[in-house]
């Protein structure tokens, strides 16, 4: 066989890949700065700069992976939202809620802050608003609405109870503490909205 024609049956050379693959510590790194500046100076105070300078990266490796402020943020969002606590289910409405709040006020101070920085911008952004529905807020909406579903289920609330509603009401809540009193709920506050909605 002539060397052409096996040239002609032998797979063709593979092709260099382009560029090296992306360090996912750096992903997480530059994620992880810009939840802690949003919530040190909010959204409108927030740079690619100061972020980049935060996660100790280039800007060039900012860019490459987000183009803008905007879809930086909303993909921090949306990789926040994988911090969210476990759904208890103790067969008590009372205790799952109470439990689930005290869980989620220890792990979010931090995102707390920066989800509070956001809150003006996602009613007149539609991209942050769709991270923010897609993120934190609709992973904990989420949680909340099957605990509020089990205790339909097992007849601690009537059947017809607005279990979207239900869902939102905690989070909505302490949101507006947050704003209104300018620091972080405690457990006392947690314990204040179990007794007035969730305690049959």
């Amino acid at each position: 066989m002539s060397g052409t024609a096996a040239s002609a049956g032998a797979p063709p050379p593979a092709r260099p890949g382009r560029g090296r693959p992306r360090d996912p510590g750096v992903d997480v790194a530059i994620q992880t700065a810009t939840m802690e500046l949003l919530g040190e100076v909010g959204f409108a105070q927030l740079t690619m700069d100061r972020v980049a300078a935060r996660a100790r990266v280039s800007k060039t490796s900012l860019y490459l992976r987000w183009p803008n402020k905007v879809t930086l943020v909303a993909d921090a969002l949306q990789h926040q939202a994988r911090a969210v606590p476990e759904v208890p289910d103790t067969g008590s409405l009372p205790r799952d809620m109470r439990t689930f709040l005290a869980a989620l006020m220890r792990s979010r101070s931090e995102a707390s802050r920066a989800l509070a920085a956001v809150s003006g911008d996602i009613a007149t952004n539609p991209k942050l608003r769709q991270a923010w529905h897609r993120g934190p807020a609709g992973m904990l909406t989420d949680c909340l609405r099957v605990i509020v579903e089990r205790a339909v289920a097992r007849g601690e609330l009537p059947a017809d109870s607005d279990a979207d509603l239900l869902s939102q009401l905690p989070l909505t809540l302490l949101q507006s503490w947050r704003l209104e009193h300018g620091d972080q709920p405690g457990d006392a506050v947690a314990e204040r909205i179990v007794r007035q909605f969730y305690t049959p």
